[in-house]
């Protein structure tokens, strides 16, 4: 951490340096470098706070926080979001593609899934749609068996 702060230190007293030198291709260069630090920082402690399965109002405060003090644009904020929450989705859908190994265990996923969606009204028109997919991703395995059966007759 301390050396991070030095170099985001050294990168602010280049950008000084540099405008008062007149050098403004620098300046550009260092300005853009210290705006992928900020969204890298951003990016950082949002994934740390999801994955310490901080409270919703906690990571809003802590994006607005990051937003207000650094003048991230609304689209920088919106696509690393968008980066940070997929990462979580592929995490958790490994480990539930990890545990379950059976039928019924399927089963009872698309059980938990389908009392979510039925809870919240706007999952409700989704879940039809995520039956099907779960359906057609089982069905992969029987359907080549089948393709494969029938190229041997």
């Amino acid at each position: 951490m301390v050396e991070y702060m030095s170099w985001l230190f050294l990168i602010v007293y280049k950008l000084s340096f540099f405008r008062n030198a007149e050098l403004f291709p620098l300046v550009e260069y260092n300005e853009k470098k210290l705006f992928e630090v900020k969204l890298k920082e951003m990016k950082s402690a949002v994934t740390i706070q999801i994955a310490e399965e901080a409270g919703i109002s906690e990571v809003i405060e802590t994006v607005k926080q990051q937003v207000k003090d650094a003048k991230l644009p609304d689209v920088e904020v919106v696509g690393i979001l968008w980066d940070v929450l997929m990462d979580a989705v592929q995490w958790r859908k490994q480990l539930l593609n990890t545990f379950c190994t059976s039928g019924k265990l399927e089963l009872e996923l698309i059980y938990k899934v389908q009392v979510q969606c039925y809870e919240d009204a706007k999952l409700m028109k989704l879940f039809p749609e995520i039956l099907r997919q779960a359906l057609v991703k089982s069905l992969e395995p029987f359907v080549k068996w089948l393709e494969e059966a029938e190229e041997e007759e």
